[in-house]
């Protein structure tokens, strides 16, 4: 499936279903799969119908705008709450059914990772660990090696920033050795540094076989780490997909000249208004293909000094992304009900 072949699907329909893909196209053993899962809060659908498949050594990227439904969709997996009708299966145990078999091959956590203040990084590991399995302090130094916090072992966690908090949380889901971590929006208040960090942790798990769903609504961030991604608004999956074919490939360009508003005009001429468009100090140029060349011909001819042509295939992302999401209601307030039975995000 090419990046024009999902748009024109998006194109046809404001909510598009996956389509099946042959048996033998992916024989990874299914980890995590829902089966028309919905969660309805009176008269709110904070998940609808909802069907997605991770597989073992899938970084799975569950992407869409605030008030996706995101973390209700969580909270139903780790049988925080319970459906209105269908139901999570992790493995060969279905959710809410046989959660606490479940919960045995899961780690992860639902916004923030809670720890205690006053103990150790150790301590935290050891005490939250031991609440599900027996844990050995050799396994709680090869996790604290994993998220880089070995040296702060014996430190007060109280006094960790908010990007080593995250990276203990990370390190507390993974005590037990999980066949799956789920992780929800584990960069979101960090600074550059700290979510670039998590990133980079969250892709070495890849790297080494883990399973991980990364619930987040940044473009950047699943593009950096994922394989494979849904997007979902309304509770609802809109399209599904390896990352590559979600990301429309070579198709839009960044231009810096030093006379923007005549760029402006020249290739406003080439590729119609709508497709040039004033991103800070960048020109973002779409649908421009195989036009490059072109592109470089024009300016120069308009004696125009180019500075940068770069690709920028995220921006792409970006409109489609909006273009599948984006309605009237899209960012509908479901914090009422979160604070009152498991949010909505």
């Amino acid at each position: 499936m090419t990046p024009t072949d999902i748009r024109e699907r998006a194109a046809d329909s404001p909510v598009q279903k996956p389509q099946a893909r042959p048996a033998s196209a992916d024989d990874r053993p299914v980890v995590l799969a829902t089966h028309a899962l919905t969660k309805r809060f009176g008269s709110l659908v904070a998940v609808d119908d909802l069907n997605l498949t991770v597989r073992r050594g899938d970084v799975f990227g569950f992407l869409g705008p605030n008030g996706a439904g995101k973390t209700t969709t969580i909270r139903l997996i780790f049988g925080l709450i319970y459906p209105t009708s269908g139901y999570a299966q992790v493995l060969d145990h279905r959710v809410p059914q046989d959660r606490r078999a479940a919960l045995k091959h899961l780690g992860g956590f639902v916004e923030v990772p809670a720890f205690y203040g006053n103990m150790s990084a150790r301590r935290n590991l050891r005490l939250l660990g031991s609440l599900s399995t027996e844990i050995t302090e050799q396994r709680i130094d090869e996790v604290l090696d994993i998220v880089g916090l070995r040296e702060r072992a014996d430190s007060k966690v109280g006094d960790f920033s908010h990007g080593m908090k995250q990276r203990l949380g990370i390190a507390h889901t993974l005590i037990h050795k999980p066949e799956l971590i789920i992780l929800d929006e584990p960069t979101s208040g960090l600074d550059p540094q700290g979510m670039k960090d998590v990133r980079e942790l969250i892709r070495g798990l890849g790297k080494q076989g883990t399973t991980v769903f990364l619930s987040s609504h940044l473009l950047h961030e699943i593009e950096q780490v994922c394989n494979r991604a849904v997007i979902i608004n309304k509770g609802r999956v809109v399209v599904e997909g390896t990352v590559d074919e979600l990301r429309p490939a070579g198709t839009t360009v960044k231009v810096l000249t030093r006379d923007q508003a005549r760029a402006t005009t020249v290739l406003r001429a080439l590729f119609g208004d709508k497709n040039v468009m004033i991103d800070e100090k960048y020109l973002i140029v779409d649908g421009v293909d195989g036009s490059v060349p072109d592109l470089i011909r024009k300016l120069v001819a308009a004696e125009l000094d180019i500075e940068a042509i770069v690709p920028a295939p995220e921006q792409g992302l970006e409109d489609y992304f909006l273009e599948l999401t984006q309605s009237a209601d899209v960012d509908t307030d479901y914090s009422g009900v979160g604070a009152a039975q498991g949010g909505g995000r």
